[in-house]
């Protein structure tokens, strides 16, 4: 290993999908052999239903909260919208509305389009960091029967919707989009084989959802146990809490967590495990 390529020599499997080969440019950067095995793909709804259901409260003033969890979930719910109302009468709605952004990417989707937010969740954007921000901001601190729409993304978050409620809600999920498997599953299970193979060292997961989809997809082969096995024989990063509860949840350990829950201090915070001669790879 040189200094400017900590990974050099090192295979690693990457499930990371949207940004697939961004995540291996870095890691290649680092000197990594990548093998991606992209595990999951964003599929807008065929029916919008629980969006034109917001819809029709948002335009009769029967939404209190609106909190926009994702970027490409606050865009398909702008779009999905726009289908069947004018995007000025949408944006004017969604302004008069109290707007909760976990993160950086629904805050670029809305400032494009010009709509405030009141309350910025900060990393890592977890459901508890969603409630805590709530909690300390005085105009969502109080939710008695108010009505609280979330955005949500992929599936449900059913911690943050019982939280919610508990806090006296009226909680309004709206779903624009669910996860499915690659339309080709050839490269994901080119990446699980590497790994039963023993020719990886590295996995690394950069949302929970994949790996509900690696080991459904083993599962489905008969490789789950023997799978579960020889992750736990790799260098297992995983990208935030949620992500890592969800490896946690099939019994695979985690060696590493960055600081920051993006992509490039991801991988970069990996390589910086690697700088030390000591470590244990």
């Amino acid at each position: 290993m040189t200094s400017d390529k900590p990974l050099s020599g090192l295979n690693a499997v990457c499930f990371e999908s949207r940004l697939s080969e961004s995540a291996a440019n870095l890691l290649e950067k680092y000197g990594a052999n990548v093998i991606s095995a992209p595990s999951m793909q964003e599929v807008p709804l065929e029916k919008h239903d629980e969006v034109f259901g917001f819809g029709k409260k948002l335009f009769n003033g029967e939404i209190d909260i609106l909190i926009c969890t994702t970027g490409v979930g606050t865009q398909m719910l702008i779009n999905a919208l726009e289908t069947r109302y004018e995007l000025e009468k949408i944006l004017d709605a969604l302004r008069s509305v109290t707007i909760v952004v976990r993160g950086p990417k629904p805050i670029r989707v809305l400032k494009k389009y010009k709509v405030s937010f009141e309350v910025t969740v900060p990393a890592p954007n977890t459901w508890k960091e969603i409630l805590e921000s709530m909690d300390n901001d005085e105009q969502t601190s109080s939710l008695t029967e108010k009505t609280v729409a979330v955005q949500e993304y992929g599936e449900s978050n059913d911690d943050l919707l019982r939280e919610l409620k508990q806090r006296g809600a009226v909680v309004l999920p709206v779903r624009v989009y669910r996860w499915e498997l690659p339309d080709d599953t050839k490269p994901l299970m080119k990446g699980i084989q590497a790994v039963l193979d023993g020719n990886v060292a590295m996995a690394l997961f950069t949302s929970k959802t994949q790996i509900d989809h690696v080991m459904q997809v083993a599962s489905e082969k008969g490789m789950e146990s023997p799978l579960k096995e020889a992750m736990n024989n790799l260098f297992v990063a995983s990208i935030g809490p949620v992500c890592t509860g969800g490896l946690h949840s099939y019994g695979i350990k985690v060696d590493f967590e960055p600081t920051r829950s993006k992509l490039g201090v991801f991988v970069r915070e990996i390589s910086h495990e690697f700088e030390d001669p000591s470590s244990q790879l």
